[in-house]
């Protein structure tokens, strides 16, 4: 993949894990991490396997899942609280 996409999506991932840290699950954490050291390892040179946009895109899909059952969860508890 493209080195300038690769360093875009590595820094929106990481973004992504600061501000949403509370609601990602530990599990998600993990694979967004582990795509971030893979990222990493590429541009470094330090690997020989190159990461795919599937790849990235799949891990794309994982957060904004898990992002937005959080959110519908939230106005759950939230419509609780108001009623």
């Amino acid at each position: 993949m493209n080195t300038q996409v690769l360093k875009k999506s590595r820094e929106v991932l990481k973004q992504i894990l600061r501000e949403k840290h509370d609601d990602i699950d530990s599990n998600t954490k993990s694979e967004v991490e582990a795509l971030i050291e893979q990222i990493d390892a590429e541009l470094s040179g330090n690997s020989q396997a190159k990461t795919t946009k599937r790849e990235v895109l799949e891990t794309f899909g994982v957060l904004l899942s898990v992002i937005h059952k959080g959110a519908e969860l939230l106005d759950k508890v939230l419509s609780i609280f108001d009623s």
